[in-house]
Protein backbone atom coordinates (compact mmCIF):
# COMPACT_ATOMS: atom_id res chain seq x y z
CA UNK A 1 0.00 0.00 0.00
CA UNK A 2 1.36 3.31 -0.94
CA UNK A 3 1.66 6.29 1.94
CA UNK A 4 2.02 9.32 0.49
CA UNK A 5 3.99 11.67 2.88
CA UNK A 6 4.30 15.70 3.29
CA UNK A 7 8.04 16.75 2.78
CA UNK A 8 7.48 20.42 2.38
CA UNK A 9 10.19 21.82 4.29
CA UNK A 10 12.75 18.89 3.63
CA UNK A 11 16.30 19.28 5.47
CA UNK A 12 19.79 18.63 5.25
CA UNK A 13 20.38 17.78 9.13
CA UNK A 14 23.94 17.39 10.55
CA UNK A 15 24.32 15.70 13.85
CA UNK A 16 27.48 16.63 15.83
CA UNK A 17 27.95 14.91 18.72
CA UNK A 18 29.86 16.03 21.95
CA UNK A 19 30.46 14.34 24.99
CA UNK A 20 29.68 17.46 27.17
CA UNK A 21 28.07 20.75 25.61
CA UNK A 22 30.57 23.99 26.96
CA UNK A 23 29.25 27.32 25.74
CA UNK A 24 31.95 29.48 24.80
CA UNK A 25 34.77 26.71 24.29
CA UNK A 26 36.34 24.50 21.16
CA UNK A 27 35.17 21.18 20.91
CA UNK A 28 36.11 17.73 19.26
CA UNK A 29 33.43 15.98 17.81
CA UNK A 30 32.65 12.07 19.05
CA UNK A 31 30.71 11.88 15.74
CA UNK A 32 29.01 13.41 13.33
CA UNK A 33 26.71 12.23 10.21
CA UNK A 34 25.25 14.42 7.54
CA UNK A 35 21.48 12.82 6.46
CA UNK A 36 18.21 13.94 4.79
CA UNK A 37 15.82 14.96 6.82
CA UNK A 38 12.68 16.72 8.04
CA UNK A 39 9.32 15.08 9.96
CA UNK A 40 8.27 13.49 6.66
CA UNK A 41 11.89 12.05 6.03
CA UNK A 42 11.72 10.46 9.27
CA UNK A 43 8.61 9.05 9.01
CA UNK A 44 9.60 7.35 5.42
CA UNK A 45 12.64 5.85 6.85
CA UNK A 46 10.90 4.38 9.94
CA UNK A 47 8.18 2.44 7.57
CA UNK A 48 11.44 1.32 5.49
CA UNK A 49 12.66 -0.57 8.54
CA UNK A 50 9.92 -1.53 9.76
CA UNK A 51 9.66 -3.94 6.29
CA UNK A 52 13.27 -4.93 7.39
CA UNK A 53 14.15 -8.40 9.01
CA UNK A 54 15.68 -6.77 11.59
CA UNK A 55 12.67 -4.32 12.13
CA UNK A 56 9.82 -5.93 11.56
CA UNK A 57 6.90 -6.98 14.21
CA UNK A 58 6.75 -10.30 14.87
CA UNK A 59 3.27 -11.07 13.15
CA UNK A 60 4.08 -9.37 9.91
CA UNK A 61 4.29 -12.56 7.78
CA UNK A 62 1.77 -12.45 5.26
CA UNK A 63 0.36 -8.45 5.43
CA UNK A 64 0.62 -6.48 2.76
CA UNK A 65 3.66 -4.23 2.14
CA UNK A 66 3.22 -0.37 2.80
CA UNK A 67 6.10 1.48 0.70
CA UNK A 68 5.88 5.72 1.00
CA UNK A 69 6.89 8.60 -1.44
CA UNK A 70 7.79 11.84 0.06
CA UNK A 71 6.41 14.78 -1.57
CA UNK A 72 7.52 18.28 -1.85
CA UNK A 73 10.42 20.87 -2.89
CA UNK A 74 14.18 20.43 -3.35
CA UNK A 75 16.00 23.58 -4.25
CA UNK A 76 20.05 24.50 -4.90
CA UNK A 77 22.96 22.49 -4.40
CA UNK A 78 21.35 21.08 -0.97
CA UNK A 79 18.58 20.19 -2.66
CA UNK A 80 21.11 17.88 -4.81
CA UNK A 81 22.86 16.52 -1.78
CA UNK A 82 18.98 15.78 0.06
CA UNK A 83 18.00 13.99 -3.03
CA UNK A 84 21.12 12.16 -2.88
CA UNK A 85 20.78 11.34 0.24
CA UNK A 86 16.94 10.26 -0.28
CA UNK A 87 18.03 7.66 -3.15
CA UNK A 88 20.74 6.13 -0.79
CA UNK A 89 18.40 4.99 1.68
CA UNK A 90 16.35 4.12 -1.08
CA UNK A 91 13.74 6.44 0.32
CA UNK A 92 11.50 7.53 -2.69
CA UNK A 93 10.63 10.94 -3.57
CA UNK A 94 7.90 12.88 -6.10
CA UNK A 95 9.88 16.40 -6.27
CA UNK A 96 9.46 20.40 -7.90
CA UNK A 97 12.25 22.67 -8.35
CA UNK A 98 12.64 25.89 -6.44
CA UNK A 99 15.05 28.64 -6.64
CA UNK A 100 15.78 28.88 -3.09
CA UNK A 101 18.12 26.40 -0.97
CA UNK A 102 16.67 23.44 0.79
CA UNK A 103 17.60 24.68 4.23
CA UNK A 104 20.09 22.87 6.45
CA UNK A 105 19.41 21.95 10.11
CA UNK A 106 21.50 21.43 13.22
CA UNK A 107 21.37 19.02 15.82
CA UNK A 108 23.65 19.00 18.89
CA UNK A 109 23.30 15.58 21.44
CA UNK A 110 25.19 15.98 24.51
CA UNK A 111 26.48 12.52 25.81
CA UNK A 112 26.56 13.82 29.12
CA UNK A 113 22.22 14.41 28.71
CA UNK A 114 21.16 12.84 25.76
CA UNK A 115 17.47 13.31 26.31
CA UNK A 116 18.24 17.07 25.94
CA UNK A 117 19.17 17.59 22.50
CA UNK A 118 19.88 20.80 20.95
CA UNK A 119 18.06 21.57 17.51
CA UNK A 120 18.82 24.41 15.24
CA UNK A 121 15.77 24.34 12.73
CA UNK A 122 16.29 27.06 10.02
CA UNK A 123 13.15 28.40 8.48
CA UNK A 124 13.47 27.23 4.88
CA UNK A 125 13.79 28.54 1.64
CA UNK A 126 10.68 31.23 0.58
CA UNK A 127 8.03 29.70 -2.01
CA UNK A 128 7.28 31.77 -4.95
CA UNK A 129 3.31 31.69 -5.76
CA UNK A 130 4.55 29.97 -9.09
CA UNK A 131 6.07 27.05 -7.45
CA UNK A 132 3.25 26.98 -4.82
CA UNK A 133 1.12 26.17 -7.48
CA UNK A 134 3.63 23.49 -9.03
CA UNK A 135 3.65 21.81 -5.75
CA UNK A 136 -0.26 22.02 -5.16
CA UNK A 137 -0.75 20.31 -8.86
CA UNK A 138 2.50 17.53 -7.43
CA UNK A 139 0.26 17.08 -4.38
CA UNK A 140 -3.01 16.35 -5.71
CA UNK A 141 -1.82 13.90 -8.41
CA UNK A 142 0.51 12.31 -5.84
CA UNK A 143 -2.85 10.94 -4.18
CA UNK A 144 -3.36 8.04 -7.37
CA UNK A 145 -3.32 5.06 -5.65
CA UNK A 146 -2.28 5.99 -2.15
CA UNK A 147 -4.11 4.37 0.76
CA UNK A 148 -3.00 6.80 3.38
CA UNK A 149 -1.87 10.59 3.08
CA UNK A 150 0.31 12.00 5.90
CA UNK A 151 0.45 16.13 6.43
CA UNK A 152 3.77 16.49 8.95
CA UNK A 153 5.82 19.19 9.53
CA UNK A 154 6.40 22.95 8.78
CA UNK A 155 5.57 24.85 6.12
CA UNK A 156 7.95 27.05 4.52
CA UNK A 157 8.07 30.82 3.72
CA UNK A 158 5.06 31.37 1.18
CA UNK A 159 3.33 27.80 1.13
CA UNK A 160 -0.41 28.99 1.97
CA UNK A 161 -1.41 28.07 5.41
CA UNK A 162 -4.07 26.02 4.00
CA UNK A 163 -2.05 23.57 2.18
CA UNK A 164 -2.82 20.47 4.14
CA UNK A 165 -6.69 21.65 4.49
CA UNK A 166 -6.69 21.62 0.45
CA UNK A 167 -4.24 18.18 0.26
CA UNK A 168 -6.35 16.60 3.57
CA UNK A 169 -9.89 17.85 1.06
CA UNK A 170 -8.57 16.24 -2.09
CA UNK A 171 -7.32 12.68 -0.43
CA UNK A 172 -11.22 12.59 1.18
CA UNK A 173 -12.96 12.77 -1.83
CA UNK A 174 -10.96 10.01 -3.45
CA UNK A 175 -11.36 7.68 -0.31
CA UNK A 176 -8.20 8.42 1.28
CA UNK A 177 -7.20 8.18 4.77
CA UNK A 178 -5.28 11.05 6.18
CA UNK A 179 -2.96 11.84 9.18
CA UNK A 180 -2.49 15.46 10.82
CA UNK A 181 0.73 16.64 12.50
CA UNK A 182 1.50 20.05 12.20
CA UNK A 183 1.20 23.48 14.32
CA UNK A 184 -0.44 26.78 14.40
CA UNK A 185 -1.94 28.11 11.43
CA UNK A 186 -1.35 24.62 9.19
CA UNK A 187 -3.17 22.87 12.55
CA UNK A 188 -6.22 24.83 12.83
CA UNK A 189 -7.00 25.03 8.90
CA UNK A 190 -5.92 20.99 8.61
CA UNK A 191 -7.77 20.40 11.44
CA UNK A 192 -10.89 21.88 9.85
CA UNK A 193 -10.83 19.87 6.92
CA UNK A 194 -11.35 16.69 9.51
CA UNK A 195 -8.56 14.10 8.72
CA UNK A 196 -9.00 10.90 9.91
CA UNK A 197 -6.07 11.31 12.54
CA UNK A 198 -5.06 14.24 14.33
CA UNK A 199 -1.66 13.76 16.18
CA UNK A 200 -0.39 16.77 18.47
CA UNK A 201 2.07 17.25 21.01
CA UNK A 202 1.05 18.96 24.43
CA UNK A 203 2.16 22.51 23.41
CA UNK A 204 0.97 22.65 20.10
CA UNK A 205 -2.23 21.75 21.65
CA UNK A 206 -2.17 23.78 24.43
CA UNK A 207 -0.97 27.34 21.69
CA UNK A 208 -3.76 26.63 19.98
CA UNK A 209 -6.43 26.00 21.87
CA UNK A 210 -5.26 29.56 23.46
CA UNK A 211 -5.95 31.00 20.43
CA UNK A 212 -9.42 29.99 19.84
CA UNK A 213 -9.74 30.99 23.46
CA UNK A 214 -11.29 27.46 24.42
CA UNK A 215 -10.08 24.50 26.61
CA UNK A 216 -8.76 21.79 25.29
CA UNK A 217 -11.76 19.07 25.55
CA UNK A 218 -13.77 21.64 23.63
CA UNK A 219 -11.29 21.95 20.85
CA UNK A 220 -10.77 17.84 20.30
CA UNK A 221 -14.55 17.65 20.75
CA UNK A 222 -15.04 19.90 17.96
CA UNK A 223 -12.36 18.16 15.80
CA UNK A 224 -14.45 14.87 16.18
CA UNK A 225 -17.89 16.60 15.38
CA UNK A 226 -16.29 17.50 12.17
CA UNK A 227 -15.98 13.68 11.49
CA UNK A 228 -11.90 13.22 12.93
CA UNK A 229 -11.95 9.32 14.26
CA UNK A 230 -8.64 9.86 16.40
CA UNK A 231 -6.78 12.54 18.14
CA UNK A 232 -3.38 11.72 19.61
CA UNK A 233 -1.78 14.07 22.45
CA UNK A 234 1.73 13.30 22.99
CA UNK A 235 3.82 14.90 25.50
CA UNK A 236 7.52 13.68 25.71
CA UNK A 237 8.17 10.72 28.06
CA UNK A 238 4.79 11.02 30.15
CA UNK A 239 2.08 9.61 29.16
CA UNK A 240 0.22 10.24 25.93
CA UNK A 241 -3.59 10.26 25.37
CA UNK A 242 -5.34 9.03 22.40
CA UNK A 243 -9.54 9.45 22.21
CA UNK A 244 -10.79 7.61 19.44
CA UNK A 245 -14.95 7.13 19.24
CA UNK A 246 -15.97 7.05 22.48
CA UNK A 247 -13.10 5.66 24.11
CA UNK A 248 -9.73 7.25 25.50
CA UNK A 249 -6.84 5.46 26.98
CA UNK A 250 -3.69 7.12 28.68
CA UNK A 251 -0.47 5.08 27.62
CA UNK A 252 2.66 4.58 29.51
CA UNK A 253 6.02 4.04 27.19
CA UNK A 254 8.78 1.70 27.89
CA UNK A 255 11.67 3.33 29.53
CA UNK A 256 14.66 3.64 27.73
CA UNK A 257 18.06 4.54 27.76
CA UNK A 258 17.30 7.93 25.61
CA UNK A 259 20.17 8.85 23.21
CA UNK A 260 17.99 11.41 21.54
CA UNK A 261 14.62 11.92 21.77
CA UNK A 262 15.02 13.71 18.00
CA UNK A 263 12.48 12.34 15.56
CA UNK A 264 10.46 10.10 18.49
CA UNK A 265 6.93 11.60 17.41
CA UNK A 266 8.03 10.53 13.41
CA UNK A 267 8.76 7.58 14.28
CA UNK A 268 5.62 7.33 16.55
CA UNK A 269 3.65 8.19 13.32
CA UNK A 270 5.34 5.69 11.10
CA UNK A 271 4.56 3.07 13.75
CA UNK A 272 0.90 3.98 13.59
CA UNK A 273 0.17 4.29 9.79
CA UNK A 274 2.07 0.80 8.66
CA UNK A 275 -0.07 -0.84 11.82
CA UNK A 276 -3.40 0.68 10.75
CA UNK A 277 -2.63 -0.32 6.83
CA UNK A 278 -0.74 -3.49 7.58
CA UNK A 279 -2.89 -4.89 10.00
CA UNK A 280 -6.12 -3.65 9.34
CA UNK A 281 -7.76 -6.04 11.70
CA UNK A 282 -6.00 -4.96 14.55
CA UNK A 283 -7.46 -3.24 17.11
CA UNK A 284 -6.63 0.48 17.96
CA UNK A 285 -4.98 -0.55 20.86
CA UNK A 286 -2.16 -2.51 19.32
CA UNK A 287 -1.75 0.20 16.39
CA UNK A 288 -1.25 2.49 19.30
CA UNK A 289 0.93 -0.05 21.25
CA UNK A 290 3.28 -0.23 18.13
CA UNK A 291 3.68 3.27 17.46
CA UNK A 292 4.56 3.90 21.42
CA UNK A 293 6.90 1.01 20.91
CA UNK A 294 8.25 2.84 17.52
CA UNK A 295 8.78 5.99 19.66
CA UNK A 296 10.65 4.80 22.10
CA UNK A 297 12.98 2.30 19.98
CA UNK A 298 13.78 5.64 17.94
CA UNK A 299 14.54 7.78 21.29
CA UNK A 300 17.13 5.11 22.31
CA UNK A 301 18.70 5.74 18.66
CA UNK A 302 21.18 8.85 18.31
CA UNK A 303 19.83 9.12 14.65
CA UNK A 304 15.90 9.71 13.71
CA UNK A 305 15.39 6.17 12.95
CA UNK A 306 14.78 2.54 15.01
CA UNK A 307 17.32 2.04 17.64
CA UNK A 308 19.10 -1.55 16.17
CA UNK A 309 19.32 -2.75 19.52
CA UNK A 310 16.32 -1.50 21.10
CA UNK A 311 13.85 -2.90 18.31
CA UNK A 312 10.09 -2.18 18.68
CA UNK A 313 8.99 -5.82 18.79
CA UNK A 314 11.26 -5.86 22.25
CA UNK A 315 9.13 -3.13 23.31
CA UNK A 316 5.38 -3.66 22.47
CA UNK A 317 4.60 -5.90 25.87
CA UNK A 318 6.07 -2.89 27.66
CA UNK A 319 3.64 -0.53 26.82
CA UNK A 320 0.73 0.26 29.34
CA UNK A 321 -2.36 1.11 27.88
CA UNK A 322 -5.40 2.28 30.96
CA UNK A 323 -8.58 2.97 29.31
CA UNK A 324 -9.82 6.45 30.95
CA UNK A 325 -12.50 8.75 30.43
CA UNK A 326 -11.54 11.45 28.01
CA UNK A 327 -12.80 14.21 30.36
CA UNK A 328 -10.55 12.92 32.60
CA UNK A 329 -7.31 15.89 32.64
CA UNK A 330 -3.86 15.19 31.73
CA UNK A 331 -1.50 15.09 33.83
CA UNK A 332 -0.11 18.92 33.79
CA UNK A 333 -3.09 19.92 31.17
CA UNK A 334 -5.82 21.94 31.59
CA UNK A 335 -8.81 20.68 29.70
Amino acid sequence: MKVVIASLNPAIERLLVVDENRPGTVHRLMRSETLAGGKGVNVARVLAQLHSPAFAPLDDGGHVEVSSVLVGPLGGPTGDLQATLLAAEGLVSETTSVDGWTRVNEILVDESRPDGATVYNAQGPTISPHESAELNDLAVSSLDGAAMLVCTGSLPPGIPDDFYATWIGAARERGIRTLLDAHGAALRLGAAAAPDIIKVNRDEIADLAADEGVDQAELIRGWRVRGTEAVIVTDGSEPLRAEIASTAWDIDAPTVATRSAVGSGDAFTAGLVWSILARPAASWPTHLALAVACGASNAASTLARLSDAVPPRSLVDQVRLRAVDPSRPRNGSAR
